[in-house]
């Protein structure tokens, strides 16, 4: 077959109608539910993270490599677990065990006192996901017809980032109740994000079905599975490679929020309370927001036009966010690179999903899916590392110039392989 897959031959009726969700299965919205839950959950900690590791003593380079290894650790775990899925043909028990994992972890934050501690966790946290990711994103493709896969994963995405607005929205209101109270604020957010993430997995166990599958083992070898995925994707996972090595991780967004001098929440908050911390989390506020309202049209998008000219605008447009942040001297400089933070996310993750899905044999989608995650985390660390390193020895620039040439090659890379990374 030499045709792209990516861009389905008959558009279905329902797309040119316009209907948002339309095509969008019970699975997909049940699995939407569970992940606005538990990004609630987990979007409760990040936006406050740096600022607590900085609390307790850690540089950028401690922040680094514990975005890095906790990502990286996780992700060595997501190809296995898909092939495992593919291999037994089944999605829910790792679904289930992976968030239950994650669930149970985050309340060890509550004590958590060094750096090390948090590294511990996080990736003790992050194996959870790595157990759940590739066979979530398989069942969401599982229960999605090809011509609108795309708006099936941009949904997801939509929903996970809608958790994500709502996770940082109910940590700026615990800081601000507890700004005169004397409670510790970070150890109180930490306690309070656990209740969702219980229950996500009450959800999970009740509500998601398990498309009709055979349920017979498969015989092929991992190593053999992996060859199998075909030449496109191994093209494709290259690209991912070097771009991901590049981007630059949401903490560094944050800690350059906190240099810029001319903050709009001096004397405006109740007093115990910093207005660097209040300009953080707003601005990931903000970030989230437009994640969401970019991702179901790009998905949308994605299924009309291809994966490849969408996904080569998000490279563009985390190019320009990178630029944005290297010179932003004041808020509006900050709103813009947060703004274009949000474009970029929500035009590439989900379409990122839909484009592996579409050059690899059905029966491996599990797989290709791990595969894709496994090698995002992997270069994580290294990625993390070199931008922590150039913000603690250069300056932030040099890491935001950094993230900006990793996208400008990552770009004319997919430029130049063209269909090749589109044709199975």
């Amino acid at each position: 077959m030499t045709d792209d897959r990516s861009v389905p031959t008959r558009p279905d009726r329902a797309i040119r109608r316009g209907r948002i969700l339309a095509g969008v299965s019970t699975n997909v919205l049940v699995l939407g539910l569970v992940s606005l839950l538990t990004d609630a959950s987990s979007e409760m900690i990040y936006p406050v993270m740096p600022l607590f590791l900085t609390a307790i003593g850690a540089t950028g380079l401690t922040i680094g490599l514990i975005e890095g290894a906790s990502e990286t650790t996780a992700s060595f775990l997501k190809v296995f677990s898909g092939w495992y899925s593919d291999k037994f043909d089944r999605r829910k028990p790792f679904i289930t065990s992976g968030y239950a994992l994650s669930s149970l972890v985050k309340p060890l934050l509550i004590w958590a006192a060094t750096p090390a501690q948090v590294l511990g966790i996080r990736v003790s946290e992050r194996i959870g996901k790595g157990i759940r990711t590739a066979p979530r994103d398989a069942l969401i493709a599982d229960s999605s017809d090809p011509s609108v896969r795309g708006r099936a994963f941009g949904f997801h995405k939509a929903m996970d980032s809608t958790g994500a607005v709502l996770g940082p929205v109910m940590t700026l209101a615990v800081i601000l109740i507890l700004a005169s109270t004397g409670m510790p604020m970070f150890r109180t957010v930490f306690a309070i994000a656990v209740v969702p993430a219980l229950l996500a997995v009450l959800v999970i166990v009740f509500l998601v079905r398990e498309k009709e599958r055979s349920g017979a083992e498969r015989k092929t070898s991992f190593r053999k599975g992996l060859k199998v995925l075909g030449f496109p994707f191994w093209l494709l996972m290259a690209v991912v490679v070097i771009f991901y090595i590049g981007e630059i991780s949401y903490a560094f967004f944050i800690l350059r929020a906190e240099d810029v001098s001319a903050n709009p929440f001096d004397g405006i908050v109740p007093a115990g309370v910093d207005p660097e911390i209040v300009q953080a989390i707003v601005l990931y506020i903000l970030f989230n927001v437009v994640f969401v309202l970019t991702a179901l049209p790009a998905g949308n998008l994605s299924d009309r036009l291809g994966r490849r000219p969408v996904i080569m605008m998000s490279f563009g447009i985390f190019f320009v966010t990178c630029l944005a942040m290297w010179y932003a001297q004041d808020i509006w400089f900050l709103i813009m690179g947060f703004v274009l933070f949000g474009v970029y996310k929500g035009t590439s993750e989900g379409v990122f999903k839909a484009y592996v899905t579409d050059v690899v044999p059905e029966d491996l989608k599990a797989t290709a899916l791990g595969a894709f995650h496994t090698s995002v985390g992997v270069v994580t660390l290294p990625g993390g590392l070199i931008a922590g390193l150039l913000w603690d020895l250069v300056g932030h620039w040099a890491t935001f110039e950094y993230g900006a040439i990793m996208a400008l090659t990552a770009t004319l890379l997919l430029l130049l392989l063209g269909r090749r990374v589109t044709q199975a």
